[in-house]
């Protein structure tokens, strides 16, 4: 009723609303007492005044109608938008809540950054605000904790509000209330800014090629739409790099620029470097344009900087679109390789290929054909000594297929597919004299049909079963012109492709002879999210061809079983972890295992585990002159609230030894992340050596976009 009163009373008072508003909009004053006469009003006890989305709390507000002013007695909080929270003893503030002065401020943004200042005072506008001998810190500060991890003390910082800057002069950085850093000027980002010109917090790292290092990255926003990185790099042992990255977005597309200069001892007498470029962009009809650029100076740049792992680049240019029923793809690759004892120029470095495909309802089932053309060559124009006969050879190929396919589903629940395929192919081989005839042609079709029988049981639980056998016929003929195979060298066998009429990967081979192809899937869905499969399956051929090497599982009369497991689990509720399971295994009727391959990913609250088990029987042709047994370990944990460990493991069970180790540490608190790493690499060869690195980051909380939840109750709530 008291306040109902007030209120009345100030609508009354329009020539002092009047003078409150000054334009903006009108502002309203709430308190349990208020007092005024022609110069002044006197609001006390539980004061609260609104204003343009500005809320003031006092306990005593004096307005002076002469001066126009607010004298405010604390202590005051005024929250002032939706990110920014003043504490203050005393204040002395317009009108509006805009232009103001205070004494003993604590200004918290976005709940993450709090600045306290003897004093502060912000312009007419609202946008800038200074604060006078202030400290700017995003650690909680309590009564059992007075000083803070870190803090940075200023004789005085500038707040820009329209573009979320921070600028502070006479900077001094604290660590634990020790002076660690002195700056004549700094300037920073504010919290929840993503994007603002500027240095980023460094890296250090440690090995032992290139010694202790440090880079110190700094980032320019060359507008809304596009930013480049520059990351100097400094070594110890005289190496000295320059990294870049530049990102722009288009309005039809992206481009992705990355890449180093470097001056070492490695290579003192060269300048090394690499350089990686991407784009995507869309072209009128529906076309799309994508390109990528991989390029390095030596082979052992890429792995000695840690910029990657791979051992092969590839550079594409591809022109592509694909629609329902319609597909079309023109693509430039060049290969070059980083193997050790690996020729770029003996091996199809330069590639084209360019395809139409369209697919049709036909017949009452679905047709699809297939137009290819595909050239691939070699930059020497005769075989080096030491080489393999093919070394020099170079080969063009027109290709045609067509496909029909069509399905019924019997009364009975029986499903039955037939298919008919047709393949044609021509080659134009050149400098391999194992292909004297320039000219190959080749035709294989495939008929074939399959039949199965998805048999399915719900339990009084819930629990769903399902079991489908399958049975696949598949004619083909037994011979065909021997033709150069590069694309189908290492020919895979697993669920994915079992029922496939040829199981190489590629056009240039093509599986021959009948056979028969059986298996049976299992699958078992359960209400509590836990789901889990198996296929065993294997083919019988009428007689062995020798298209398949030794240990690709798909050699002799009849395969190899394959037996594939795979379970999954969604995280939910109650702490139940996210899993993800797959094994695939091939084994003959002797149980002798010619591939093997365990995957297992495993997600919890705390936990993250990726782990991987591989084996695979020599082939020396594919590059893999003995068996392959390793495995392979990526875990986090929790440790608790703020520390997380990591681990990374693989293992050689051919060699008994590692091949590679890792471990890290993270620390991480409500303003500060800290991440030490620790990494072995022990494999070697003539042109690297086993090396050991370690690396440092540490980031501070409070400035720019930050992932941390924002701050709770404080100290003692």
């Amino acid at each position: 009723m008291l306040r109902a009163t007030i209120l009345a009373a100030l609508v009354w008072l329009a020539p002092v609303a009047a003078a409150l508003a000054q334009g903006a909009p009108p502002a309203t004053l709430v308190a349990d007492r208020i007092d005024f006469d022609r110069g002044r009003l006197v609001a006390s006890g539980n004061v609260e005044a609104f204003s343009d989305g500005r809320v003031l709390r006092a306990s005593r507000i004096t307005y002076l109608r002469d001066e126009d002013r607010l004298v405010v007695e604390g202590p005051l909080v005024l929250l002032d938008g939706p990110d920014r929270v003043v504490v203050a003893e005393f204040a002395a503030l317009g009108a509006d809540l805009r232009d103001s002065l205070l004494r003993g401020a604590r200004i918290v943004l976005d709940r993450r950054l709090q600045i306290a200042a003897t004093e502060a005072a912000t312009d007419g506008t609202g946008r800038y605000t200074q604060l006078y001998q202030a400290v700017a810190s995003s650690c909680e500060v309590c009564a059992d904790r007075p000083v803070p991890l870190w803090q940075i003390r200023a004789r005085r910082i500038v707040q820009d509000r329209q573009e979320n800057q921070l600028y502070f002069e006479g900077a001094r950085f604290e660590v634990a209330g020790v002076p660690v850093a002195w700056l004549p000027r700094l300037r920073l980002p504010g919290p929840g800014l993503e994007r603002s010109s500027g240095f980023l917090a460094p890296r250090f790292s440690s090995d032992d090629l290139l010694g202790f290092g440090v880079t110190v990255p700094y980032f320019v926003a060359l507008g809304p739409s596009a930013d480049l990185t520059v990351a100097p790099f400094a070594a110890t042992r005289d190496a000295r790099a320059l990294n870049l990255r530049w990102r722009q977005a288009f309005r039809a597309g992206t481009l992705e620029v990355v890449g180093a200069v470097a001056r070492d001892e490695v290579r003192p007498d060269a300048t090394r470097g690499y350089l990686f470029a991407e784009g995507a962009f869309r072209l009128p009809r529906d076309y799309r344009l994508e390109f990528d650029v991989e390029t390095t100076s030596d082979d052992t740049y890429l792995l000695q900087y840690g910029i990657t792992e791979k051992d092969r680049l590839d550079s594409r240019l591809a022109v592509s679109r694909v629609e329902r029923d319609n597909r079309f793809l023109g693509e430039v690759v060049a290969f070059r390789t980083l193997r050790a004892g690996e020729r770029s120029d003996t091996l199809p470095s330069r590639v084209a290929t360019v395809t139409r495909a369209q697919r049709r309802d036909l017949w009452g089932g679905i047709g699809r054909w297939q137009l290819e053309a595909h050239g691939r060559e070699r930059p020497v124009s005769r075989v080096p000594a030491g080489a393999a006969p093919g070394a020099a050879r170079d080969v063009v190929r027109l290709s045609a297929s067509a496909e029909w396919r069509r399905a019924w589903v019997q009364p009975s629940g029986l499903l039955f597919e037939t298919f008919a395929e047709a393949h044609f192919d021509a080659f134009d081989v050149a400098q391999d004299p194992a292909f004297p005839d320039d000219l190959v042609l080749r035709t294989v079709p495939y008929l074939g049909a399959s039949a199965r029988l998805p048999l399915a049981r719900t339990d009084a639980d819930g629990t769903q079963h399902l079991l489908e056998p399958v049975i696949q016929a598949v004619l083909a003929p037994s011979g065909t012109e021997d033709v150069p195979i590069e694309d189908s060298l290492t020919p895979e066998f697993d669920e994915g492709n079992a029922l496939d009429p040829s199981r190489f990967a590629g056009r240039d081979a093509r599986e021959l002879g009948n056979r028969l192809d059986v298996g049976v899937a299992y699958r078992r869905l359960s209400p509590g999210g836990l789901s889990w499969g198996a296929y065993v399956g294997r083919s019988i051929r009428d007689r062995d061809l020798g298209q398949f090497r030794t240990g690709t599982g798909l050699d002799s009369k009849a395969t190899d079983w394959l037996v594939s497991v795979h379970a999954e689990r969604a995280g939910g509720p109650g702490g139940a972890g996210a899993l993800a399971l797959l094994s695939r295994t091939l084994f003959d009727d002797q149980l002798n295992v010619s591939r093997s391959e365990t995957i297992l990913r495993w997600r919890t609250a705390r936990a993250n585990l990726d782990t991987r088990y591989t084996y695979l029987e020599a082939d020396a042709a594919a590059g893999r002159p003995r068996d392959t047994s390793e495995w392979g370990l990526d875990a986090a944990y929790d440790l608790s609230a703020a520390w997380t460990g990591r681990a990374a493991w693989r293992y050689d069970f051919i060699t008994n030894e590692a091949s590679r180790a890792g471990l890290g540490l993270t620390w991480r608190s409500d303003c500060v992340t800290v991440a030490l790493d620790a990494e072995r690499r022990f494999t070697s060869n003539v042109a690297l050596e086993p090396t050991t690195r370690f690396g440092l980051k540490v980031e501070l909380a409070g400035f720019g976009a930050d992932d941390r939840p924002r701050r709770g109750r404080p100290c003692g709530t």
